[in-house]
């Protein structure tokens, strides 16, 4: 009886369509889910309370009435927030059409990842290549200091976090992953390779972005990739072999034109002296 009695109590509040509404906006319940599978999963836990959903609800109401202020006060007629608002949109177009063609026309089946395997072998043959994490650093005096607190026992990935300019792989303690001959500058390369043994560290080493310390974490002899280790690569570039295909037969449907010429004249909005400059020379006859 108490469920029964319970489910009617529910259904009653579910009567209106809407947990919530703001002016003409109304938040339903499967909106409500929606924006709740939005939120980050270490914060997902504080949803399964309904204190916490209330929060949460609270919080989307909330933004609502900031939204109808900004309605009220005309905001949404700029033209700046006009241009977000479409770029927003399609984006989320964007990545569900993405979606859609993943499962159609761009998918790619397992008889044509063999196939590309079996014809282009040669391309998954690597030679020797090694793997570094590094610090890099301004100056050669604070190269050397770094290095010797590592030989004195201090973690070089806490040191990398800490010392290196490299911000892309400080925070991963330097690490650069595999590489070959070829793929880094000759001062860099070098002295990589010559490290031999998994931990041995390089003396300070200069490139043209300054001092670097290397430590070898990795060594691998000349080989090749087998199918599974190259297949989400292969499925990339047959994804992308398939996009262009289609993207080519678009272009004529929608009747694309593209004014390449006009690019000159269009500088980036932080270049403003250029376009000034353009301008004057215009007016000058220039």
């Amino acid at each position: 009886m108490k469920k029964i009695f319970l489910a009617l109590i529910l259904v009653a509040g579910c009567g209106d369509g809407y947990v919530a509404r703001v002016g003409s906006d109304k938040i339903t319940a499967e909106s409500f889910k929606n924006r709740m599978l939005d939120v980050p999963t270490y914060y997902r836990g504080f949803l399964e309370t309904e204190g916490g959903r209330r929060q949460y609800l609270e919080g989307i109401v909330n933004e609502g009435i900031l939204v109808e202020l900004a309605r009220a006060k005309g905001l949404h007629r700029r033209p700046e927030v006009r241009d977000r608002i479409k770029a927003l949109e399609d984006q989320i177009l964007l990545e569900q059409v993405v979606e859609e063609l993943k499962k159609g026309p761009l998918k790619v089946e397992d008889a044509e990842i063999d196939k590309y395997y079996e014809n282009n072998r040669d391309f998954y043959m690597h030679p020797p290549r090694v793997r570094v994490s590094h610090i890099l650093v301004p100056t050669k005096d604070v190269a050397v200091n770094v290095l010797a607190q590592i030989k004195d026992g201090q973690s070089f990935s806490k040191l990398a976090a800490e010392h290196s300019i490299d911000r892309n792989t400080a925070e991963q303690g330097g690490d650069i992953n595999y590489f070959e001959r070829g793929d880094m500058v000759p001062e860099f390369e070098e002295a990589a390779f010559e490290l031999q043994n998994i931990g041995d560290l390089s003396k300070p080493v200069k490139t043209p972005f300054g001092w670097h310390i290397l430590k070898l974490t990795g060594r691998s002899t000349a080989g090749s990739k087998n199918k599974d280790e190259a297949r989400d690569e292969i499925v990339q570039f047959l994804s992308k072999q398939k996009l262009d295909d289609l993207l080519k037969f678009y272009k004529k449907k929608f009747h694309v034109r593209v004014n390449y010429d006009k690019l000159p004249n269009i500088y980036p909005p932080w270049h403003m002296g250029q376009e000034t400059e353009q301008a004057e020379q215009e007016e000058n006859g220039i």
